[in-house]
């Protein structure tokens, strides 16, 4: 047996050397426009630089390196041996497919100075404008329309009217921060072919941006994921001679702090879609060229949340679940961008293992996202097929218009930095072989064996998720079905919160579920990691009882054994299933032991194990979820122990 542990020690003397090794103490170049006598990064390529010089040989990884270097290895030994590989058959110019489908849908809704307005709030929201720009843009560069192509005019009408509500400071929304990087990418890509006249105009207006008064977190330095956002903004100003990079030093400094020893981005409430968020923007900084103050800090921690999040993927490409934000499709988006520049990095190494390992993960995630676009070529940008218009499971914030152009703009980056000599080869979602515990701060264990896949809150904030099994992806399941989410109060409602797992009564006969238990500190224990089975167990002490749940996954079937330690009576295991995804009903069979799930031709089965003494009941109480609407289907039983199994349903619709 392994009990989890993450260590953590300093970097101290490996940072020391790689200043050695790359001379960049005291780099002292500086900017083109005149910006000043301040110090600025060198700003050739420097791709290669992303992966730290002690990594660069991943059979020598040792845990000060990575806390996660022992199952780096491990899955880069078994990587060869996985035999069941299948490439996607898709590669840089499927980006720019889905890019073009979408902004195509979005000109129905560019009004006469440019802007997009969406077509449920009836305004422009927030940042869809620079980042349709930027979209835009990117087809150009790629050729694949001309700039004398109405879409192209459009674009760049849109880049005209983001510029100037930038010099005004008056962005819809208040959300200037997020409007330099796309904004700066878009001048990037445009520049070589626009007029000189229109390319002045532009950068007078680059100049004028005045960042204190654009910038809602300028005050707030150290306040969340944005700062990093309008950060990566500056640096592209910086880079092009608009501005010093003083600011953009001082940023990054302050917020170093945020990150955790696996490389992960933390605030509150511990999101897992705004952990990769921040890093996607500063993976980019470092893509293209920042190479300042804190470049060593940050070259380790975001290499290290690369490996990290390689391993947190679910097998059909999806990111991980947790608190706000989550089952958005830029989501996927994001992965795309983060595992292309280390696919080009690793490659450009010659390290074709890891290239092809993040490669593979980058394109698994935009298989995922091909699954929820729209009939007119724009996204659902929550993973529910409700109409828009609806806005079923959306954040207050979740935007038709702005969301979607938010995910072509990160895959607009993912082309850009897409090095299409690289092959996919097997990434640790397709082969797995390990327990992923997560625990500080983010309180999740993930476990994959085989490409089937589970993710466990230890903690649940109540608020979005339930303590317990949150997802569930059998290998040839379908993914929502499994499930792919607990239910909690911020779309189930009030007091509505229930993941897969164990409900018992008290003494007082009052039904108590552990899914409501977040005052606990389970202890996470690894017994199995190997190529054929995972196996891990989680203690739930709670006051005078004791709850264990063992899984195991082997073969693709993922088991379950629960304990109730100190507890007598009548219990309960609770199985949320989806029963509409917004345009399907589910079809749902209840039969003995056994309760199976089909939706699209893929499903999944429950099968209760202890077969003594045990009733199957469907619920009917409906609750409205990320995915559409769930039910639950109850297993009522007296024992001790219960044993169950998940798996993929051969049922046929």
């Amino acid at each position: 047996m392994k009990k989890y542990n993450i260590i953590n020690k300093g970097i101290c003397v490996q940072m020391i050397t790689l200043l050695i090794l790359f001379g960049l103490a005291g780099c002292n170049s500086y900017s083109k426009k005149g910006a000043g006598n301040h110090e600025s990064p060198a700003l050739s390529g420097g791709d290669t630089l992303l992966i730290p010089s002690r990594a660069i040989r991943t059979d020598l990884l040792v845990e000060e390196t990575h806390p996660l270097s022992d199952k780096i290895k491990a899955f880069l030994e078994r990587q060869p041996r996985f035999n069941e590989f299948m490439p996607t058959d898709l590669g840089k110019t499927d980006y720019l497919k889905i890019i073009e489908g979408q902004v195509r849908a979005m000109l129905k809704y560019q009004n006469e100075e440019g802007r997009i307005i969406d077509p449920v709030d009836k305004v422009e929201k927030y940042y869809t404008t620079p980042c349709f720009a930027h979209a835009v843009g990117a087809l150009v560069a790629s050729a694949s329309i001309s700039i004398d192509d109405h879409l192209a005019k459009m674009g760049i009408k849109a880049l005209d009217i983001s510029l100037t509500d930038m010099v005004n400071a008056s962005v819809n929304g208040d959300h200037g921060d997020f409007y330099t990087w796309p904004v700066m990418l878009a001048y990037e890509t445009y520049k070589p072919y626009v007029s000189s006249e229109q390319l002045k105009s532009w950068e007078d207006k680059i100049h004028a941006v005045k960042i204190d008064k654009l910038y809602r977190t300028y005050d707030n330095p150290d306040e969340n994921n944005w700062v990093l956002v309008h950060t990566a903004g500056e640096f592209l100003r910086a880079k092009n001679g608009f501005t010093n990079f003083n600011y953009v030093e001082k940023m990054l400094g302050i917020q170093l702090k945020n990150f955790t020893e696996l490389g992960m981005y933390n605030e509150f409430g511990n999101p897992l879609a705004y952990d990769l968020f921040p890093r996607h923007y500063l993976s980019g900084m470092l893509q293209l060229g920042y190479k300042g103050r804190e470049v060593l800090s940050f070259k380790d921690k975001l290499w290290k949340g690369a490996w990290t999040s390689l391993f947190m993927q679910s097998p059909v490409g999806e990111l991980p679940t947790g608190y706000r934000s989550s089952h958005h499709i830029w989501n996927e988006a994001e992965q795309c961008v983060v595992f292309e520049i280390y696919a080009a990095a690793y490659a450009k190494l010659g390290l074709k293992k890891e290239a092809g390992a993040f490669k593979r993960a980058a394109m698994i995630s935009l298989r995922s996202m091909q699954d929820w676009i729209r009939e007119d070529g724009s996204g659902f940008i929550v993973k529910n097929r409700f109409p828009i218009e609806k806005r079923h499971a959306y954040e207050r914030y979740s935007v038709h218009t702005c969301y979607n152009m938010l995910a072509m703009s990160m895959l607009a980056q993912a082309w850009q930095f897409s090095d299409s000599a690289v092959n996919e080869l097997p990434a640790p979602a397709d082969t797995g072989g390990f327990v992923l515990p997560v625990l500080e701060p983010f309180h999740k264990v993930f476990a994959n064996s085989n490409g089937t896949y589970i993710e466990y809150d230890t903690k649940g904030d109540q608020k979005y998720n339930p303590t317990g099994i949150l997802r569930v992806h059998v290998k040839g399941g379908h993914p929502q079905l499994g499930p792919s989410d607990g239910i909690a109060q911020y779309f189930g409602g009030e007091n509505n919160v229930m993941a897969l797992g164990p409900l018992w009564k008290d003494d007082e006969g009052v039904w108590v579920s552990l899914a409501k238990e977040n005052n606990t500190s389970p202890k996470v224990t690894i017994l199995k990691e190997n190529d054929s089975t995972v196996e891990f167990s989680i203690t739930h002490q709670i006051r005078d009882i004791k709850i264990v749940e063992t899984i195991t996954i082997n073969n693709d079937i993922i088991t379950i054994h629960n304990e109730f330690i100190g507890i007598q009576g009548a219990k309960k295991l609770a199985w949320p299933i989806l029963v509409n995804d917004g345009m399907k009903d589910v079809q749902v069979h209840l039969k003995d032991q056994e309760a199976s799930l089909s939706l699209d031709g893929r499903g999944v089965k429950l099968s209760i194990i202890s077969r003594e003494n045990i009733e199957l009941v469907r619920s009917y109480e409906q609750f409205d979820h990320r995915n559409g609407i769930m039910e639950i289907v109850y297993v009522k039983f007296n024992e001790e122990s219960i044993a169950y199994s998940l798996e993929k349903s051969n049922l046929i619709e």
